[in-house]
């Protein structure tokens, strides 16, 4: 008996609906909060069974792939814009129910544009290399808040503002960070 299954999720609650291949059945779930032990309670009906789940690339999508091949499941990450863009025109509003259901078919008919899922490796360093990335940018930001804190009291731009010792900070301290 194989289940093939679609997710729309979000940071508040996920929503989920599968077919039963065997008995035609179809069944719909909602795990709320949207959080690791809600998903891995979730995923726990469906170990032993053959699972076929389908879910956007979407923030948080890893937490719940690795959920799901906890219990054996064989998990295929949308691509969200060509997935959107395979449901056509809208002809009324869409729901997380009916997202759900979009990207079940689409596996079912093989037509879901899938992304590539890297190994976990190449996930962590991505995550961290953004991350840096994201720091770096926030640190240049917040030197341009100081100088100009600075210079609405007369004081002349330095370059040094974050790398240097300063007078009045505990003996030996220093600032972080890199030059300017």
């Amino acid at each position: 008996m194989t289940i093939v299954m679609g997710l729309d999720q979000h940071r508040a609650q996920i929503t989920a609906e599968w077919l039963d291949t065997e008995t035609g059945e179809i069944t719909r779930s909602r795990i709320s909060p949207a959080h690791r032990q809600g998903v891995r309670r979730f995923c726990e009906r469906f170990r032993g069974q053959e699972l076929e789940v389908a879910l956007e690339a979407t923030t948080g999508w890893r937490f719940v792939a690795d959920e799901l091949r906890q219990v054996g499941a064989t998990v295929h990450l949308a691509e969200p814009a060509e997935t959107a863009a395979r449901r056509g025109n809208k002809k009324r509003a869409k729901s997380d129910r009916a997202d759900a259901r979009h990207v079940r078919e689409l596996l079912m008919i093989g037509r879901l544009p899938e992304s590539w899922i890297p190994p976990d490796h190449l996930l962590d360093l991505r995550a961290k290399v953004r991350l840096r990335h994201t720091l770096s940018h926030q640190r240049g930001e917040w030197q341009q808040r100081i100088q100009a804190v600075l210079y609405h009291h007369g004081c002349p731009q330095r370059g040094e503002l974050l790398t240097v010792q300063w007078p009045g900070l505990a003996s030996g301290a220093t600032t972080a960070g890199r030059g300017a």
